[in-house]
């Protein structure tokens, strides 16, 4: 089996069990963040033709399809492109539809988009072809960004180690390499840290002590990550592509 149908196998069990929701513990650390980052996609796909890669069942897809001028969403998981269809059916949206496909080989025309986005994406594909396959879909003037985990913090490591039934195995959080790879396809690229510090509340039980000491650890992130020798610790972060070059193809 190769890597493309061991990534389809998977994402098609995930999207029909949700195994992830037992780190409900874990991911509630990312919630905010996660919600900041959907609320600046979703400002910045307004009046676009917008691309969403890795779709998922289209919780994301939805909410940017409600101010795009047009959403094309891709994910290389039938059920996953299945219930975000269904979803957008049932939203009554007309500007939205849903391909399978991989975003590896992306089957449109170039600069087919004005904003490209994606949320964990990124770290389950081949980037010296993911790469140059999004700066051709973009216009000139167009902009991509992402959601994705970084894998430079050697405790988050461990956990990801331990825990391999709820990842695939050929993902990889993105590292330094893969931000000089980004930089021969566009010509501004920038990547945003979040979540260092923070991650320690999920320790704590869900109340009244786990909201106090997320926003202190939040605001001590703000410090942190802006530290050269911390901002590759961080879990997460946000990546931006920008002026993608002529010469991707």
């Amino acid at each position: 089996m190769d890597r493309a149908e061991r990534e389809k196998q998977f994402h098609n069990q995930e999207f029909e069990e949700h195994k992830r929701e037992s780190l409900h513990w874990v991911y509630r650390v990312a919630a905010p963040v996660i919600e900041s980052f959907i609320e600046h996609v979703t400002e910045s796909a307004r009046d676009k033709r917008v691309l969403e890669i890795g779709c998922g069942p289209g919780s994301v897809s939805l909410r940017v399809a409600a101010v795009a001028r047009h959403l094309t969403g891709i994910d290389i998981s039938e059920t996953a492109i299945r219930q975000a269809s269904e979803r957008a059916a049932r939203a009554g949206l007309r500007n939205a539809e849903f391909h399978v496909m991989n975003a590896e080989e992306l089957a449109f025309e170039a600069g087919s988009f004005d904003f490209v986005c994606g949320r964990s994406i990124l770290h389950h594909l081949e980037l010296h072809r993911t790469y140059p396959a999004i700066a051709r879909v973009l216009n000139s003037s167009g902009k991509a960004v992402f959601f994705e985990p970084l894998g430079h913090n050697p405790v988050v490591n461990a956990f990801r180690n331990r825990t391999p039934d709820l990842r695939t195995p050929d993902e990889h959080p993105m590292v330094r390499a893969d931000l000089r790879l980004a930089r021969q396809h566009f010509g501004r690229v920038t990547v945003r840290p979040e979540i260092l510090a923070s991650l320690g509340a999920a320790l704590l039980p869900d109340g009244l002590l786990f909201r106090g000491s997320y926003a202190a650890l939040r605001a001590a992130d703000k410090l942190l990550l802006a530290l050269p020798g911390l901002r590759w610790w961080a879990w997460s972060s946000v990546w931006t592509f920008e002026q993608p070059r002529a010469i991707a193809s």
